[in-house]
């Protein structure tokens, strides 16, 4: 796929979509070989709102490498070894004071590019006569589908901070809300996105790239759509949403677990590599604990971490070893998935148990735990005996996609992760980012 993520030039974007950098009132610079704001703006052509959605897909994938590095740090599920940056081991494992201001902010900042995009896309649909009213559901639609993921990215690592729910003015943005009111907003912009696909016709205006076979239509697009609101409503603990919700999505419990959207990389440019990827400088390994206390032959682990001849050791402020580095991604052009369909088993699983129907969720346990060659669930199969089990078969099976940390806070067992260093803590969230907290300061 390309990157089209400098189709156009957005004058001031950067500060108030969360990013770390000031906010510049300057006018648009044109770009003689590309179009600016102002042009899309303007009456802009199916072939400018064409890239405008390619370019949403493109930039969805922005500050995929440093969130799931960070939550995974936060959750101490994996590690990043980096030779040249400490504070990956330090600061975000509670050695030293968090900085607003560092690297690791990214995780909130880098989607406030997508967020903005998508509302570049949403006013440039209501000026132009190019497309009807039906092909603008479709851009509208698949805006609104990525603006939700990003603003739950950023409320993911932010949780009682809250996110600022209205940006459209990058200038007058809207105060940050509470987490419950942050996650109720982002369900509104989702379920604004479902009704316009609903609108969309049988067919985008647009295509997709290979990562979206299966989702190309408005309706089977709206189903990754879906996917994502009931991951919303499983965090709001809304289990009643969440079961009206599921058959909406793409959740199949006897189909192919790793169904569901990926984001695309093409090592040749103008495209970019995959960023997860261990090089010389960046080793990303696993906790070694986790994956000492999986069960013997499941199948998950096998796939996901290789263990080396010798431990890999890190000494930087904090001396920690493992002898498994992760192989969840091994080639420059491999896919990242976005959601997949052993995460919405589970969530059924989840729901079957948070709903007292033991049999039911005991049965998608066993689904999953089937496909990781391992044999059926013996526990105990009350409530909470259930979501322990979940809860452990959403490490293994959703290892290194940005999930334990979530799923432990959202129980309240953040107190329960495993601590592998002396003095090591398990932070709750991140600090709002420091452009964010000047912003406010000067604009009360």
């Amino acid at each position: 796929m390309k990157n089209l993520r400098y189709t156009f030039i957005i004058a001031g974007l950067t500060a108030m979509s969360l990013n770390s950098c000031n906010v510049l009132k300057t006018d648009i610079v044109e770009d003689p070989n590309f179009p600016s704001v102002g042009s899309v703006q303007n009456n802009a052509t199916k072939a400018q709102l064409d890239a405008l959605a390619i370019g949403q897909i493109a930039t969805a994938r922005d500050g995929l490498a440093t969130y799931l590095q960070v939550v995974g740090t936060l959750g101490k599920e994996i590690f990043n070894f980096n030779s040249t940056e400490s504070r990956w081991m330090t600061e975000l494992n509670g050695l030293r004071p968090i900085d607003n201001s560092a690297f690791y902010n990214g995780a909130t900042t880098a989607f406030g590019l997508p967020i903005r995009h998508a509302n570049i896309t949403l006013a440039s649909l209501n000026i132009t006569t190019s497309v009807s009213d039906q092909q603008k559901n479709g851009y509208r639609g698949l805006a609104n589908t990525f603006k939700g993921l990003a603003m739950l990215y950023q409320l993911n690592v932010q949780y009682t901070n809250g996110i600022r729910l209205n940006i459209e003015d990058p200038f007058k943005p809207s105060k940050a809300v509470s987490y419950t009111e942050s996650l109720a907003g982002i369900a509104k912009v989702l379920d604004e996105g479902a009704t316009q696909l609903d609108g969309a016709g049988a067919a985008f205006p647009f295509a997709l790239p290979s990562g979206y076979a299966g989702f190309t239509t408005p309706a089977t697009f709206k189903r990754f759509n879906r996917a994502i609101a009931l991951r919303v409503a499983l965090y709001q603990k809304d289990f009643t949403k969440a079961a009206a919700l599921l058959p909406q999505t793409f959740y199949n419990a006897t189909g192919d677990l790793n169904a569901g959207p990926k984001h695309n990389f093409n090592a040749t440019p103008p495209d970019v590599q995959n960023p997860l990827l261990n090089t010389s400088t960046v080793r990303i390994v696993a906790v070694q604990k986790l994956i000492e206390d999986a069960e013997a032959g499941d199948a998950r682990v096998a796939a996901k971490v290789k263990e080396q001849a010798a431990p890999l050791s890190y000494t930087s402020g904090v001396t920690y070893s493992s002898k498994y580095l992760t192989s969840v991604y091994t080639g420059a052009n491999d896919p990242v998935s976005i959601i997949r369909n052993e995460e919405l088993v589970l969530i059924a699983a989840e729901i079957a148990a948070q709903q007292g129907n033991a049999a039911e969720a005991t049965r998608l346990i066993n689904i999953v735990r089937k496909a990781a060659g391992l044999s059926d669930y013996k526990g105990l199969t009350t409530k909470d005996a259930l979501i322990n089990s979940i809860l452990k078969e959403r490490l293994y099976s959703l290892f290194y996609e940005g999930h334990r940390w979530v799923d432990m806070r959202r129980y309240e067992k953040l107190g329960e992760i495993y601590l592998p260093v002396a003095g090591m803590k398990v932070l709750e969230r991140l600090e709002r980012p420091v452009a964010e907290v000047n912003w406010d300061n000067a604009n009360p």
